[in-house]
């Protein structure tokens, strides 16, 4: 029997003219991707800009397939790097839902609200989670406020874990999907 390919969602900041990616989060979430497909395993995002588009751009840069779980209708809306644009038409709530309910983790870079509505579905769905400290945005506030430490709520469904580089990220991961 062959073994199951991972499946690998990044989830993070779009990007906007009026809020551009800093470069630093642009190379972390670059290198996510780059490491994932280095792993043989996919890589899943919104398939969109910001840190989606980073991390796309490194899985393609290392020879990696990319997924983008997309909000409309419309396959031009993805990235120039996503290989496999999936069309929902289900919005941006709705089709993060979808995509965490694909993956079998999560890397967490920076973000907003929208990235930490993501987060929670993936606590509820106990993927296993990596944030990577240093990312800025709702990244850096998540630790603070973690029950005991490792958890969103008393409910512990999975423990929430921090990595300092997308190298360690993906270490923390191997052990926690390797039997997939």
């Amino acid at each position: 029997m062959n073994k199951a390919i991972i499946r690998l969602g990044v989830i993070g900041q779009s990007e906007r003219p009026w809020d551009p990616l800093p470069r630093k989060i642009y190379e972390i979430a670059y290198r996510i991707g780059y490491l994932t497909a280095k792993q043989r395993w996919i890589l899943f995002s919104g398939g969109r800009d910001g840190v989606m588009e980073a991390a796309s751009k490194g899985a393609k840069d290392a020879g990696g397939i990319t997924v983008g779980i997309l909000p409309s209708l419309d396959k031009k809306e993805a990235n120039e790097y996503i290989d496999i644009p999936i069309t929902t038409g289900l919005g941006i709530g709705m089709r993060s839902e979808l995509m965490i309910q694909t993956v079998d983790c999560i890397v967490m870079i920076g973000g907003k609200n929208g990235t930490l509505k993501e987060l929670s579905a993936a606590y509820m769905n106990k993927k296993p989670i990596v944030i990577i400290r240093g990312s800025e945005g709702v990244a850096d506030s998540i630790e603070k406020i973690l029950f005991e430490g490792k958890y969103l709520d008393e409910r512990e469904n999975v423990n929430i874990l921090f990595a300092d580089s997308p190298k360690e990220a993906i270490e923390l991961l191997v052990p926690l999907v390797s039997h997939k």
